[in-house]
């Protein structure tokens, strides 16, 4: 009572506080961030500042080709470039891919089909994902265009080899043994509430690459965003997601805005009431809106299987029932007939947007009926992921994907930009001084491979000035990673032992993929946000989001190509040889 009592007081303080104080605060607040920037760059070295320069760039990059020219400078900067044409590292055994380089050059020269066949044998170095650790992820840290030259050589040279295959008619179930063999990538985007918008920016930034997964899962706010993936074409996603075509339909449905709060397009609701609404509900106004139009615009009242019928996606929702005998994955395998848009009510959570939430179903006649027995759906309630418990690894609904569809490669969408710095897969770019990135030796080969007849450069390196002094930068990374993992450990064993509360567990607490598989986690930056829009839901943070989900998902696409082209070419052969 005292705890509601106060959480009443302080909402009312903040109703009644006048705009512009928060205004006079906002311009205090740019003044000291202005001068601490300034002293900063001030005690740096002058080659710190440029580099800085150049990187407060990127964040202002619209298309990722602009992102490309400036990462480029960026990369001359750092010398990250010399690095990624030297092709000696100790993070990799580049004797073996410059050897498997060599032979599948001479194959494809000589058209010996056999002899490139056998390189996509179930045990061929083309169908292993990580090759000799050529998806490390401390390659892919040091240059922002990508890894090693002589990695994405090999991967053009595995891309050739097919193609030949192809166009040799070779039967399609050898593709199908090799798409086997190699795996299945899933895209997973968890949770978000009130950051999930950044949701669709990551789809967008995969998508316009040709670099998004068939398989899909989402759980919370992340199902949702998923359920436009599920439901649409590639075609018509990409016109959804380009401009304002997604404001502009809302903007156009006056009983969708008012029933969202939107009665003014300008008007907002006081600050106390959109905190406690945040508070209370986990969501913001613009992400209850964007909810309301999937569910009236998109999914409507389509079934997992009919769903599937019409994109041939596989899009999974995770739940989290209390009651046991109910499935927590759903996907035209397990559930087939069950209502996408009631799927999406309860991985929500029971009463997060709507009161009456339960799982819904079309029987043999196409009526709409309940899923769960009446006596079962008395009983039974829907979790929201932070309250979730998982006992056992086993029970895991990313388990259940890796088991039903092959998964063995996660990319992770974490909607939570406050969880960048404890997510450890997280791909962090980083300034490293060593006498292999600043080439003040250039080590010597043994293997007797002639380089310049691959098309692999020799190189003559000149000293450069570095960017940090080397024990320093090392000392900090060292102390800031340990801190990290202690703090995340610690957190893990409060929430195992049941004494982490919901609101820490929100903040804190990630689900967890099988430890058998490899992730890459895609994380919003947190530089880029904006505490007053995110609490105003403003109608224009939908293309902000998207936005920002695209920018943030640029930096790993070399990483996510280099760990998922063979299999996507696999996919594409396989398609359209059904499709004839």
């Amino acid at each position: 009572m005292l705890k509601t009592w106060l959480l009443s007081i302080v909402y009312a303080t903040l109703d009644h506080i006048p705009p512009f104080v928060w205004d006079v605060l906002h311009v205090i607040t740019d003044i000291i961030l202005f001068w601490t920037y300034k002293l900063i760059n001030y005690v740096r070295p002058h080659s710190r500042v440029v580099y800085y320069e150049a990187i407060k760039e990127l964040d202002h990059c619209e298309t990722y080709d602009m992102w490309c020219n400036t990462a480029s400078m960026v990369d001359e900067i750092t010398g990250a470039n010399l690095w990624r044409r030297n092709f000696f590292s100790r993070r990799y055994d580049f004797n073996s891919v410059l050897e498997q380089y060599s032979t599948l050059q001479k194959a494809l020269d000589s058209g010996d089909l056999e002899a490139i066949k056998e390189k996509f044998s179930t045990t061929g170095a083309c169908m292993l994902r990580n090759f000799a650790g050529i998806v490390d992820k401390k390659l892919f840290t040091k240059s922002l265009l990508g890894t090693k030259l002589l990695i994405e050589q090999f991967l053009d040279k595995t891309i050739e080899g097919l193609d030949i295959l192809d166009s040799a008619m070779v039967p399609t179930a050898f593709f199908q043994r090799c798409k086997l063999s190699l795996g299945t990538t899933a895209l997973i985007l968890q949770g978000g509430s009130l950051f999930g918008l950044f949701h669709l920016g990551v789809i967008k930034g995969l998508l316009s690459q040709d670099l998004i997964p068939n398989i899909i899962s989402g759980s919370s706010m992340g199902a949702c965003i998923a359920s436009i993936y599920g439901c649409m074409s590639n075609e018509e996603l990409t016109e959804l997601l380009t401009g304002d075509n997604i404001l502009n339909v809302i903007k156009d449905d006056f009983q969708l805005l008012k029933s969202c709060g939107y009665g003014n397009l300008e008007q907002h609701l006081n600050l106390g009431t959109l905190i406690q609404n945040l508070i209370h509900h986990g969501y913001s106004q613009d992400v209850y809106l964007f909810c309301q139009f999937v569910l009236k615009y998109i999914v409507k009242e389509i079934t997992f299987e009919e769903a599937y019928q019409m994109t041939g996606k596989v899009f999974n929702i995770v739940i989290h029932p209390t009651d046991k005998s109910c499935p927590n994955l759903l996907n035209y395998v397990t559930t087939p007939n069950i209502l996408i848009s009631s799927a999406i009510n309860c991985s929500l959570g029971s009463g997060v947007i709507s009161e009456d939430t339960k799982l819904l179903c079309k029987n043999l006649n196409n009526e709409v009926e309940l899923y769960l027995s009446e006596d079962k759906n008395l009983r039974n309630s829907f979790l929201t992921p932070e309250n979730a418990i998982i006992p056992d690894e086993t029970e895991s609904p990313y388990t259940r994907l890796t088991e039903l569809f092959n998964v063995n490669n996660f990319i992770v969408s974490l909607a939570r930009p406050y969880l960048a710095p404890l997510v450890v897969n997280d791909l962090k770019h980083e300034i490293k001084t060593s006498k292999y990135y600043y080439y003040k030796h250039y080590p010597e080969t043994d293997n007797g491979i002639n380089l310049p007849e691959l098309g692999i450069p020799q190189l003559n390196f000149t000293e450069m000035e570095p960017l940090a002094f080397k024990f320093k930068y090392h000392l900090e990374r060292k102390l800031k990673n340990i801190a990290t993992m202690e703090f995340h450990h610690r957190m893990q064993v409060l929430d195992n032992l049941g004494l982490l509360s919901s609101w820490v567990k929100r903040l804190i607490i990630d689900e967890k993929t099988p430890r058998s598989a490899i992730e890459i986690a895609i994380v919003p930056k947190i530089k880029s946000l904006s505490v007053t829009r995110i609490i105003e839901g403003q109608l224009d943070n939908i293309p902000y989001w998207i936005q920002c989900g695209e920018q943030s998902t640029w930096p790993v696409l070399s990483l996510i190509k280099t760990r998922c082209t063979v299999e996507f070419k696999l996919d594409e052969i396989i398609r359209i040889r059904r499709n004839k």
